[in-house]
């Protein structure tokens, strides 16, 4: 067992280092939804928001056409709020998996589409 973990995760610091500056945005994006949620949570809010956002964020980054976008993820009352800029395809998939999730009720959809077409506008990869 020890043996696997040494081989999956970064054992020295430097490699510690380099792992999060890579992920260093989804490790933001999941650090302030922690904190958003545990705050939430504390204050009465409810956690069925929470228990939707989880739900949601986990089954974009299980995809493995979703997982490295930058898509702002926030659910609200049972409203999903997705912003960020995507391909058609990609679009679609996202409101799929968003449909799927229990505890969403609507989506407030913020998404744009980019085409493949214009290199110009690159999908930021985090």
């Amino acid at each position: 067992m020890r043996r696997l973990l040494r081989n999956l995760l970064p054992t020295s610091k430097i490699g510690l280092a380099l792992w999060g500056w890579r992920n260093r945005y989804k490790v933001l994006d999941w650090a302030t939804f922690g904190l958003r949620a545990a705050g939430d949570v504390a204050g009465g809010k409810g956690a069925d928001d929470a228990k939707a956002e989880l739900r949601l964020r986990a089954a974009l980054a299980r995809d493995p056409m979703t997982r490295g976008l930058a898509i702002e993820v926030r659910v609200e009352n049972g409203v999903a709020t997705l912003t960020g800029r995507v391909t058609p395809e990609i679009h679609a998939r996202i409101q799929d998996k968003a449909v799927a999730v229990p505890g969403i009720t609507r989506i407030n959809d913020r998404l744009v589409n980019v085409s493949q077409r214009k290199r110009g506008l690159r999908l930021r990869m985090v």
